[in-house]
């Protein structure tokens, strides 16, 4: 408080001193111009204005008193208030103008008010940004910001604000902010117009491909097995060793008879008699189907007539029956092939 007093007294003694060397090329004493005396009046209101927190009025008066003459304690006043004010950049402008020309006896509120400069251009700037309507996603300088309304902070400096919301045209905003600044920006979005469908032709499809049908594969002809006609004409070998063999024993057994005639000796050599008959008869019988068995050719299967689905191949077969015989006097043995 004394401090200010004492600025006060100092600018009261500026003007003092304006008054003192215009009186003196006069003979006779003079008031002091009326100029000076309101400038004087200004100052103090100001003082006073600043001290109780009215630094509206404060700068009203400060300003004033500083056009009628201007002093650096007025200059430092204007920048007080308008930096009470929020008003930074006049703020700046006014402790700048101070600083040029610092009395001697200010040199510490030179420092503050330059360390106060210095604080006051690194304060961000604030922007308030709304859309009609709202929720449209905000960027600043390619940096996401959020969605309508919203505070945007970013620094003192010029930057590029993209806002855009589906179904709207985009806006590209450039802004120039001032440190500390306060601004608004609103917009009204305009709806994109609606483009109206191109008709396209459907594509035309090729028709679906249609399936080859499938060929049978051809019938592996099954080749005929000769093993049956080896088999049989084997068992006919050894059903004649057989029939020879008893043959022989039977003629043994009529010369045995011959010469000592016995009833036992005669059964016997009808039996071995029959014996034999009976194997020679299985051995033309066997002898027979064998050769059949081995003559008989594979049946052509592309020969035969296509019949239903339904309906299976049937391959004609041979048929051998054998058929042994017995006579009174003898036996023997036949076959019946059907084809």
């Amino acid at each position: 408080m004394r401090r200010e007093t004492c600025r006060g007294w100092l600018f009261a003694a500026a003007l003092g001193a304006g008054v003192v060397l215009s009186a003196v090329p006069t003979t006779t004493a003079q008031a002091a111009p009326p100029s000076l005396t309101e400038a004087k009046k200004h100052y103090g209101a100001g003082e006073k204005e600043f001290k109780a927190g009215d630094y509206a009025a404060a700068l009203t008066d400060f300003q004033a008193a500083d056009a009628i003459k201007s002093t650096p304690q007025s200059q430092r006043f204007i920048g007080l208030c308008q930096d009470k004010l929020g008003h930074y950049a006049e703020a700046v402008a006014a402790y700048e103008k101070f600083l040029a020309a610092v009395p001697t006896k200010m040199k510490k509120e030179g420092e503050e008010l330059t360390a106060r400069i210095a604080a006051i251009k690194a304060m961000p700037a604030h922007l308030h940004v709304e859309t009609t309507p709202g929720g449209a996603s905000i960027m600043a300088d390619g940096k996401a910001m959020g969605t309508t309304p919203t505070d945007v902070e970013l620094a003192p400096g010029k930057h590029i604000l993209h806002i855009e919301l589906t179904g709207y045209l985009p806006i590209d905003k450039d802004v120039d902010l001032a440190y500390g600044a306060k601004e608004n920006f609103s917009s009204a979005l305009e709806a994109k117009p609606v483009e109206k469908p191109i008709a396209v032709a459907p594509p035309v499809t090729a028709p679906p491909e249609q399936p080859k049908p499938i060929e049978p594969a051809p019938e592996k002809k099954e080749s005929h097995s000769k093993l049956p006609a080896f088999i049989t004409g084997g068992l006919a070998i050894v059903a004649v060793g057989v029939g020879t063999g008893f043959g022989i024993a039977a003629l043994a057994k009529k010369s045995d008879f011959d010469k000592t005639p016995t009833s036992d000796i005669a059964d016997t050599g009808e039996n071995f008699a029959l014996v034999a008959d009976m194997a020679f008869g299985v051995a033309i019988t066997l002898g027979v189907t064998s050769a059949v068995l081995f003559l008989t050719k594979d049946e052509d299967s592309s020969s035969t007539p296509a019949k239903t689905s339904s309906a299976t191949t049937r391959k004609h077969a041979i048929k051998i029956i054998p058929t042994p015989f017995i006579t009174p006097n003898g036996g023997g043995a036949g076959a019946f092939v059907r084809f």
